[in-house]
């Protein structure tokens, strides 16, 4: 806590939101901001059911896969994201500024906040979507291998960065429509090299923001491609309008 106290002081550290300095006990974003994120709630009770699991119900982050990935075992995101927003900020902190620590903070939160509703408890794997080489190189950091060794902290899920790789590079997604997507990220993603203990295993994809949700289906089915295996996802944000 001393040390923290002196490198606050050397070197602020401030909430990407509202730009406010830092206080020792918080990480990555200010109390008042985190408790002001607008989150899905999707991994609360509602009428007996539990949002997240294989429902599909109407207006929930898993049924953007109804048709994709039917297979889909259950689907959650934490926060709603817009352009421009205050989950924006956070994202940009980790994605653009080179704010790696606030991956790692935003996963342990949500995973903190989740965990008591059961999602984590019969996943065996964290696997975070593969980064294609040209942006692993600029950034220095895959983001949602940031985000899966937060949640990893809080759940004590092993992260696994070898099952699923990423092979070829195609155009960025977000100067696609969403007709184009799909086809641009097909084959992207193969097996790696400790594919094999994916077998019996439920895995847990994991993502930053999700739009169409394309790529992170195209993830997950090749997780399928391993007998008797089950896949679920999890997103920090989900692109809402």
């Amino acid at each position: 806590m001393l040390l923290r106290s002196i490198l606050d002081f050397i070197l602020p550290r401030y909430c990407p939101v509202c730009r406010g300095k830092l206080i020792v006990e918080e990480k990555a974003i200010c109390k008042n901001c985190l408790s002001d994120l607008p989150r899905t709630r999707q991994w609360l009770p509602r009428n007996g059911i539990r949002v997240g699991e294989k429902t599909f119900e109407e207006g929930t982050f898993a049924q953007m896969f109804w048709t994709r990935l039917p297979e889909l075992t259950k689907a959650i995101a934490f926060l709603n994201f817009r352009s421009k927003s205050e989950v924006a900020e956070i994202v940009y902190d980790f994605k653009y500024r080179g704010m790696k620590n606030t991956a790692v903070e935003m996963g342990r939160i949500a995973a903190e906040e989740i965990l008591p509703s059961g999602f984590f408890d019969d996943i065996d794997a964290l696997v975070p979507l593969p980064l294609n080489k040209s942006r692993y190189r600029e950034r220095g950091y895959n983001q949602s291998e940031r985000l899966a060794y937060g949640i990893s902290l809080a759940t004590g899920i092993p992260v696994e960065t070898k099952y699923v790789i990423r092979r070829s590079f195609k155009s960025s997604q977000t100067s696609l429509s969403k007709m184009e997507r799909p086809d641009n990220v097909r084959d992207v993603f193969c097996l790696g090299e400790k594919a094999d203990e994916m077998y019996g295993k439920h895995i847990l994809v994991v993502d930053d923001v999700v739009t169409t949700g394309a790529t992170t289906a195209a993830c997950a089915k090749v997780v399928l491609q391993v007998p008797n295996t089950k896949v679920s996802i999890f997103a920090l944000g989900h692109t809402t309008h």
